[in-house]
Order: structure tokens, then C-alpha cells, then sequence
């Protein structure tokens, strides 16, 4: 493996740490000034890219793709360390007296939790319900139910590829569109759109896109490093931050993030850059790599923290949440995900 793929890797592994971040610092009580919702989006185009990158790498060298090999992965992946959340999660809220319910409990593991929080609800109000993180996996999931076999569709036909995609961007920003100003935001339930799969789903096919972009478009890579097209993608990105209005963020803000994110990635994960290097450091690439438990976790000791020590000064509690959250995470990687993600390399093998 030589030396720059190895960073390329390392990137990847920094990026998703500036995603979690961005999510583990918003609801340490910073909502207000850290954008945790784009945290989401990156962490949605990283999974796309790096997913579609994967397939067409076992397409190039077989000429096809192991559609139950895939779902092997994403099991030993993923259910391990959800798990054993679910049930930490389960004992906090007995604790606090709550009373979950085993539809909120099946809406996790069949992965219906966004549309159950959206339109139902998870129990729990004085502690924020831990298992009401889990709508970005339904997402996610949702996604990749149909992503392989629509991949083994198009793999031969590029062209094919990308007219169904970019159908199917325009779609999503029509259909988020018509949800805004047609129906109207006061008349959605709160976070319809945010944690909906049919509103969000684009920003996974960004990162799609952009793999299959690299893979089989030669002027892709040298296009999008262009220094103009970088500072064009930073210039959207500021854009799609400083921007306030409500129905342009819950319409039109992904699209131009997604978008942004195409146009950013190179310069951040995929050449040798300042960023690249920085993203590449050590620290960046531990908290990269634990994300999936520390996105997890941290909303799980949010909760903790909130129900018996409200009256913590934000000094106190704002490190104490961090450092249990990492805590927590580092050995749910250690001693969860890790062995199980080796176990799963043997069953798929």
C-alpha cells in the first residue's frame, strides 16, 4: 500500500471525526453556535462514497457483487455495538422511570426509528430518549435495502447511472420543495424533513455519485482539485451555514451541501493537502474510527447528565460529557465492534 493511499485513508478517517464532532459539540449545549446537522450530512456522503467505492472496487476485480457478503458486513458492522447500547439505553431509562415501549424498541432494529420519532415519538421527556439517535441508521439502512441491487442494475452502464441519480437529486429537492412551500413547514410535524429518508436520502447519493464519478470519469479527479472549484465549494458550503432563513435550510441547504461536499472532498480527503494532513493526524484518525460508538454514546451520557445533574454549571458538564462519551465509545470499539468486525470478515469471506 503506498504511502498516499494510506493517507488517503487516514483523511477519510479524520473526516468522520469532523463529522462526529460536529454532532457530539452541538448537543453538548452548543446547538446555538456548532452546526451538528451538517456533522449528519458529511457522515451520510462519506458512507455513500466509501460504500460505492467498495462495490465497484469488488465489481473490477470479480464482475460482480456479493449482495449477501454486503449484508454480512453491514450486520457484524453495525447490530453488535447498537446492541449493547440499546440495552445500556434500556437500564438508564428504567432508572429514570421511563416507560419505553417494544414498538420504539422494533422501531431501532427494523430501522424505522426516524419516521417512529417523527410521527409517534420515543418515550421520555425529563430524559432525552437515548434510543431516538438512531434515526440516522434508518436512514442509512433504508438506503442501502435497495442501493446493491440498483448498483448490480447500472455497473455496466455508467450513463445509466447517472441519469437515475441525478433524477432522483432533483426529485428529493422537488419533493423537499413542495414540503416547504406547498404544505408548509407549520403544518410538518417537527423534523419531517430533517430525519425523514425521503428528504435526506440525497445526501448519501452525493457521496454515491461522487465515487462513481471517480471511478469511471477520468477528469473527475483533476476537475474537481481545481482550486476554483474547491474555494466554489467552501464559498456554498459558508453559504449553506450563514444563511438563515428556515425554509431554505429544510429545502434547499442539502442539495447545496451535497454539492459543496463534491466540490471540497478532494482538496480534504483525497490529495495531499494542508487539510488532508491535518485530517491524517493520529488524534483525528482515533475519534474517526471510533464514530459509530461515539455517535451512539454521546447522546446516551447528553441524557444521563441532563436527568441527574441539571444544576451543573456548563464548565463541569461540558467536559464531563466528553470525556465519558469517548470513554464509553473507546470500549464499545475495543471490546464490541472490533472483534465482531473480524468475526464478520470471516463470514464473508
Amino acid at each position: 500500500m503506498s504511502s498516499l493511499h494510506q493517507q488517503r485513508l487516514l483523511a477519510l478517517d479524520g473526516l468522520r471525526a469532523v463529522s462526529i464532532l460536529l454532532v457530539l459539540v452541538s448537543h453538548a449545549w452548543l446547538g446555538h453556535i456548532v452546526p451538528g446537522g451538517l456533522g449528519v450530512t458529511i457522515f451520510f456522503f462519506i458512507s455513500g462514497f466509501i460504500i460505492t467505492r467498495l462495490m465497484i472496487s469488488e465489481w473490477d476485480k470479480t464482475g460482480t457483487i456479493s449482495i449477501k457478503k454486503f449484508y454480512i458486513r453491514r450486520f457484524f458492522r453495525l447490530m453488535p455495538a447498537l446492541i449493547v447500547f440499546v440495552v445500556l439505553s434500556l437500564i438508564t431509562m428504567q432508572l429514570a422511570h421511563v416507560n419505553w415501549t417494544w414498538t420504539e424498541l422494533s422501531s431501532v432494529f427494523f430501522y424505522f426509528a426516524n419516521y417512529f420519532g417523527i410521527f409517534v415519538g420515543f418515550s421520555g421527556e425529563v430524559l432525552p430518549p437515548p434510543l431516538s439517535i438512531t434515526w440516522s441508521l434508518a436512514v442509512e439502512e433504508h438506503f442501502y435495502m435497495i442501493f446493491p441491487v440498483f448498483f448490480l442494475a447500472v455497473i455496466a452502464v455508467p450513463k445509466r447511472f447517472y441519469r437515475i441519480a441525478i433524477c432522483l437529486l432533483i426529485g428529493v429537492l422537488l419533493w423537499r420543495i413542495y414540503l416547504v412551500y406547498g404544505i408548509g413547514l407549520d403544518n410538518l410535524p417537527h423534523y419531517r424533513i430533517y430525519k425523514a429518508t425521503d428528504t435526506r436520502a440525497d445526501s448519501i447519493v452525493y457521496g454515491t455519485c461522487f465515487a462513481f464519478l471517480l471511478a469511471r470519469t477520468e477528469w473527475a479527479l483533476e476537475f474537481f482539485s481545481q482550486k476554483k472549484v474547491i474555494l466554489a465549494g467552501a464559498a456554498l458550503m459558508l453559504f449553506s451555514l450563514l444563511f438563515r432563513d428556515e425554509n431554505f435550510r429544510e429545502s434547499f441547504r442539502y442539495s447545496i451541501q451535497g454539492i459543496a461536499l463534491m466540490c471540497l472532498f478532494p482538496a480534504l480527503a483525497l490529495n495531499t493537502s494542508i487539510a488532508s494532513r491535518i485530517l491524517s493526524a493520529p488524534v483525528f484518525v482515533y475519534i474517526g474510527r471510533v464514530s459509530y460508538s461515539l455517535y451512539l454514546y454521546h447522546w446516551l451520557v447528553f441524557g444521563i447528565i441532563t436527568m441527574w445533574l441539571p444544576d451543573l454549571s456548563f464548565a463541569v458538564k461540558f467536559p464531563m460529557m466528553i470525556v465519558l462519551s469517548f470513554v464509553l465509545a473507546d470500549l464499545s470499539c475495543r471490546w464490541v465492534e472490533t472483534p465482531f468486525l473480524r468475526w464478520g470478515r470471516r463470514f464473508a469471506h
